[in-house]
Order: C-alpha cells, then sequence, then structure tokens
C-alpha cells in the first residue's frame, strides 16, 4: 500500500525526534539552553553554527510556548476551529515537547484529547466554529498533528481516530487528485490540498498506510497548477506566493525535489521579499511563510542559505513582549484566528522550529 512514498522515503518508519536532532548536530538540553552545534558537514546552510543565533531562537520558542500555555481552556482547546489548535500542538512538538512527559504533558495531553472529542463517525473533525469554506483545512491540519503525536503515544484511541481520519482523506480525494473545502472528492485547490499531502506524509512516517495511487495523482495535481514562469496557482495555472510555496512543497513531500516544476517556483518565491508587509503580492502572511521556509529547507543549497537567515531574523524581531506575535497589514482575518493570537504565534513558532528538525513530516 505504501508505494511509491515508500520508495522515496524509505522504511516509512518514524524516527525518535530526539535521534533526529542529534543527526542535525542540534542538542538541546531539557532546561532548554542551548548547547554548541556541531560542525556543519555541507555547504547548504542547513545548520546553524553559531550558538548566539541558536539561543536566540530557542529562547524566542520557549517565550511563544510559555504564551500559548497561557492561551489555552480548561477544556483543552485555543479556539473553536482545530486549524489553530493543531498548529498549537505542532509547535510543542516542533520544539520536542513529547506526550507524557516534560513542562507541558499537560498541554499536550488536553489538546489531543479536545481534537478527538471532534472526530465524528465518518473520521471527520467536525469544526466547533465555521472556518470560512469548509472542514478540510482542519482536517488536514488536525491529522498532520495527530500523526505526528501517535510515533511517541500508545494510546489506542490515538491510533483509531488517526486511521479512520486517513481513511477519510484518501476516500475524499477529487478526480483530479486535489482536495478542496468539504469532505467530498468533488473539486480541489493547492490551499487544501497542501494540508493533506503534508497530513499523509506524516501518517505515511508512522506506518500508516497511504495507496500509492492517491500518491501519484495528487502529484499530477498540483503539476497541472503549475504556471510557465514559475509558481502555481490556486486551482489552475498562475503565480500566486502562497500557492506557489504550497506547491513546491506538495512534490518535495511527494519525492518530485528535481521536478523542473518545482525549481521554477523556487526560483520565482527567491524574488519576493522578505519584509514585515504585505508585499509582493503576499496575501496570507503566515501561511505563505510556513510553507516557504518548508520549500527552501528541502531544496537545500543557495535556496535554504539565501532565505532562512532573513525569515529568522525578521520574526525574532517581530515578537511581542509576551511572547506572541501579530500580523503585518491584516492578512489574515478574525475568522482564522478567533478571539487570541494563537494562530500567529503557533505558524511563527513553526517556521522557527524549521531549525530544530523534531517534526519529521518536515525533514529532509
Amino acid at each position: 500500500m505504501l508505494g511509491e512514498w515508500k520508495k522515496f522515503h524509505g522504511s516509512g518508519r518514524l524516527v525518535s525526534r530526539w535521534s533526529c536532532a542529534l543527526l542535525y548536530g542540534f542538542v538541546l538540553t531539557g532546561s532548554g539552553q542551548a548547547q554548541e552545534p556541531a560542525e556543519a558537514k555541507s555547504s547548504s546552510a542547513e545548520l546553524l553554527t553559531d550558538k548566539r543565533i541558536i539561543q536566540d531562537v530557542t529562547a524566542s520558542v520557549e517565550h511563544a510556548l510559555e504564551y500559548l500555555s497561557e492561551q489555552q481552556r480548561p477544556d483543552g482547546a485555543w479556539d473553536g476551529n482545530n486549524a489553530p489548535n493543531a498548529l498549537a500542538l505542532l509547535a510543542y512538538m516542533g520544539r520536542g515537547h513529547v506526550p507524557g512527559r516534560g513542562p507541558y504533558r499537560e498541554v499536550l495531553e488536553k489538546g489531543k484529547r479536545f481534537i478527538l472529542r471532534t472526530q465524528n463517525d465518518e473520521g471527520l473533525f467536525v469544526p466547533q466554529r465555521a472556518a470560512g469554506a469548509g472542514p478540510m483545512y482542519q482536517q488536514g491540519l488536525a491529522t498532520l498533528a495527530l500523526a505526528e503525536m501517535y510515533g511517541m503515544d500508545p494510546d489506542p484511541e490515538l491510533e483509531e481516530k488517526l486511521r479512520k481520519a486517513v481513511a477519510l482523506t484518501v476516500r475524499c480525494q477529487s478526480p483530479a487528485g486535489g482536495w478542496r473545502y468539504q469532505p467530498n472528492p468533488s473539486d480541489q485547490d493547492v490551499s487544501a490540498t497542501v494540508m493533506q499531502i503534508v497530513a499523509l506524509r506524516a501518517a505515511n512516517n508512522a506506518e500508516i498506510p497511504v495507496p500509492s495511487e492517491t500518491i501519484e495523482r495528487a502529484a499530477d495535481y498540483i503539476r497541472s497548477c503549475a504556471d510557465p514562469r514559475g509558481g502555481y496557482g490556486y486551482q489552475g495555472p498562475g503565480q500566486k506566493p502562497q500557492t506557489s510555496a504550497a506547491g513546491a512543497v506538495s512534490l518535495q513531500l511527494l519525492g518530485h525535489f528535481e521536478d523542473e516544476t518545482v525549481l521554477k517556483s523556487l526560483d520565482y518565491l527567491s524574488a519576493m521579499p522578505v519584509e514585515w508587509n504585505n508585499s509582493g503580492g503576499i496575501q496570507y502572511y503566515y501561511y505563505f511563510h510556513y510553507y516557504a521556509i518548508q520549500a527552501n529547507y528541502q531544496a537545500g543549497g543557495k535556496y535554504w542559505s539565501d532565505w532562512h537567515p532573513r525569515v529568522r531574523e525578521m520574526f525574532l524581531e517581530r515578537q511581542n513582549a509576551d511572547g506572541s506575535w501579530d500580523v503585518p497589514g491584516g492578512s489574515e482575518g478574525a475568522n482564522v484566528v478567533g478571539t487570541n493570537k494563537t494562530y500567529y504565534t503557533a505558524m511563527a513558532s513553526l517556521v522557527l522550529e524549521i531549525y530544530m528538525h523534531f517534526l519529521p513530516a518536515y525533514q529532509r
């Protein structure tokens, strides 16, 4: 059942987050203080080699997680929308915190329990609050968070509901190979599709089977949205910053690192401004940076070395005193954020956590 994905990504076995940290020469102590990193062995700038930068990134993320813990509700949620809830859980795991131990064990357990309670009999994580167009954004992110947690948590309910969620996602793939807002196989767009692809990649890492035909059709759909000039459109060929980043990551995680459309998209993204505003046509600021830094990291080389220092310093500089982040220019509306800054803060944390290599779904 693993088909082509297994060929691209080895055995498919989930790798320990702590092992991954050691493999990349980035070791964090339990107190959150950084130790001296191992010397980088490649020229692709994949590693941070300055102790001060490591300490700054670590301190920033720890401050953000403190803010998120203060925002969590007694029922375990941060919001009535499971997208911010899932992103918050991913932010903790992206820093290396695991269920059942450490200072945030209760935060993770309560957050997991809330998401599990929202799943219906079909496998859909039913939204408690409308998320604009439909529930599949929430579905993709919730499935991703639970898949990342599954490798560390022996909870049988987690496994059962994760498998149901993956099965629903596979069933909902459209004839063209993508996904859209509603849990039915009728339509598709790149924005919703990338979230399902990343979730299925994480599930595959956790040894939950994903049919090879699902993978192949998803790749074909993303390619169909490639613009000859570089980049990907929303539902067809076009050049939108956020869907161009999402399309590149989608094909990279499906194993197509050298696909011509990916390389042209990376060149298109390299011209995007890294500024605290919406210049360059960036409509959804955090969505764009969440996928853009992953695409450049997966590419490595000049793409990564040119992109990440500017993004890192911008987010470090713009963090609020309470550990949260705002958004420049109001690019994401209140229907995404809810009553607090969970969405912004979790997304910014995940951007910075790309250096920590704890989330297997995003590893090269």
